[in-house]
C-alpha cells in the first residue's frame, strides 16, 4: 500500500489550554515536566522530582486525549501518551489528534529518529534548543488509513513492551551484585560468618593517585585518550586526547581501579574497573594502588560503591558540585572478610557481568529492531521530508 503524505498539522493540532496557579483545580491536577517524561519510550515517572501540586507558574492543560511533545532539547525524544487527566509545563505541548488519526501512531511518527532530526535542523538556542513547532507540523507525514495505523501500533507497541521487559530485567541484574554485598559482608541483621567481619579504613588498604590537570586547550583530535568522570559513567562517550608528555604515574590500563571523587552526588561518585585500554588520567579521579594478597579487585570496588552515600556526607561543596577530599576518604572503614570469601563474591561478580553484556547485547538488538520496524512501518524518502 502506498502511504499519502501530509504536513504533520493535518493529523494533529496545538492545544494549548493555560492553568494558572489560581484556578479552582490548579492544585488537584497532577502535574508532569519535561523531567516525569522517559526519553525515548514515552513513558511518566513521577519518582523524577515530582513536584504535584507545587508548581507555581502557568500550565497548560492535558487529558488521555492527548499526545505531550518536549520542545525543550527536543533531541531528547520526550513524547509522551497520558493516560489521565493533568497540567503539564509550557515546555510540553499538547497535541490533539484530530478526526481519523489514532494518538499511539501520532506518538510513534513523533518518535522517529527522522522527526527528531528534521525538527533538530531548525531549532533555536545553543545551550536550551527549543524546536520551532511551525517547523514541527510542517513536517510531511505518512497518514495511512485507521484501520493501517492501529496494525502498525499493535506491531511497535509489541516491540515496544519487549524491549521494556528486556531493560527492566538488565536493571536487575546491575541490582543483583550491590544487593549480594550487604548480604554477604556488611548486613548487621545477619550474623553469618562471611558478614561478621572487620571493619579497616580505606587508607590502610590502599594508596590513592590522583589524575592530572587538563586544560580544554590540552585537547587534540591524534594522541592518548583522557579518561574523565563522564567516561567512567558512560563506556560510550568519546575521549578527549593529549599529544604531550604524560609522567607514567598518571598512566593507566586496563583492569585498573579507579575512583571518582568530585561532581554531582548521586551521578559522579564512584568506583570502576577501567578496561577500554592505555589512557591517562584526568583530575578528580584516583586510580586506587592495592595489595592483591589482601584485598581482590571486584570485591574492593563493590566495597567502594557500598559507601557511596557515605562518601557523598563526608563530601565538600554545595548542592550541586561536590568534592570529598583524600584524606577524608581514607577514613571510609571497608569490611575485609578472608580473602577466599572475597575470591568467592569475586566469581560471583564476573559470572554477573558476563550475562549482563549477554543481557545489553540482546537489549541493543531489540531496540534495533524496534528502530528498524518504526522506520519501516513508517517509511518514507528524503524527498518527502521538506
Amino acid at each position: 500500500m502506498t502511504n499519502q503524505f501530509v504536513p504533520l498539522a493535518e493529523l494533529c493540532r496545538i492545544d494549548r489550554q493555560h492553568v494558572r496557579p489560581t484556578d479552582m483545580d490548579a492544585s488537584t491536577l497532577p502535574f508532569v515536566g519535561v523531567e516525569h517524561v522517559v526519553a525515548g519510550n514515552g513513558s511518566i515517572d513521577f519518582n523524577s522530582d515530582s513536584r504535584v501540586g507545587r508548581q507555581k507558574s502557568a500550565t497548560f492543560r492535558f487529558d488521555a486525549r492527548h499526545v505531550l511533545y518536549g520542545k525543550l532539547r527536543p533531541y531528547l525524544n520526550k513524547v509522551a501518551t497520558p493516560a489521565f487527566a493533568g497540567r503539564c509545563s509550557t515546555e510540553l505541548i499538547p497535541l490533539l489528534p484530530q478526526d481519523g488519526v489514532d494518538r499511539a501512531f501520532l506518538a510513534h511518527l513523533l518518535r522517529r529518529q527522522d522527526t527528531v532530526d528534521f525538527v533538530m535542523a531548525a531549532v533555536t538556542g545553543s545551550r536550551m534548543p527549543r524546536a520551532d513547532m511551525k517547523v514541527l507540523l510542517s513536517m510531511r507525514v505518512p497518514l495511512p488509513p485507521l484501520d493501517e495505523q492501529r496494525r502498525i501500533v499493535a506491531i511497535l507497541n509489541r516491540a515496544t513492551r519487549i524491549e521494556r521487559l528486556r531493560a527492566r530485567a538488565a536493571e536487575r541484574m546491575r541490582e543483583f551484585v550491590p544487593a549480594l554485598f550487604v548480604k554477604m559482608f556488611d548486613d548487621p541483621a545477619d550474623k553469618g560468618m562471611e558478614s561478621a567481619t572487620q571493619k579497616v579504613p580505606l587508607g590502610e588498604l590502599c594508596g590513592l593517585i590522583n589524575g592530572r590537570a587538563f586544560k580544554p586547550t590540552d585537547w587534540v583530535d591524534v594522541g592518548v585518550p583522557i579518561v574523565r568522570i563522564q567516561n567512567l559513567r558512560d563506556p560510550l562517550k568519546p575521549m578527549n586526547k593529549f599529544d604531550g608528555e604524560v609522567h607514567e604515574r598518571f598512566m593507566i590500563d586496563s583492569g585498573d581501579v579507579l575512583l571518582s571523587w568530585s561532581g554531582t552526588p548521586g551521578t559522579s561518585f564512584g568506583c570502576f574497573v577501567w578496561d577500554r585500554g592505555p589512557a591517562v588520567l584526568n583530575q578528580h579521579i584516583f586510580r586506587v594502588e592495592y595489595d592483591s594478597s589482601i584485598i581482590e579487585r571486584d570485591f574492593f570496588v563493590s566495597a567502594m560503591n557500598s559507601k557511596l552515600d557515605e562518601m557523598i556526607g563526608r563530601a565538600q561543596g554545595g548542592v550541586g558540585l561536590r568534592h570529598i577530599t583524600k584524606a577524608e576518604l581514607n577514613k571510609i572503614k571497608l569490611p575485609l572478610p578472608p580473602l577466599e570469601a572475597q575470591q568467592r563474591f569475586a566469581r560471583i561478580v564476573r559470572l554477573e557481568r558476563g550475562v549482563s553484556k549477554l543481557a545489553a547485547s540482546g537489549l541493543e538488538v531489540v531496540a534495533d529492531l524496534r528502530r528498524s520496524l518504526m522506520a519501516n512501518m513508517l517509511r518514507e524518502t528524503s524527498h518527502h521530508l521538506r
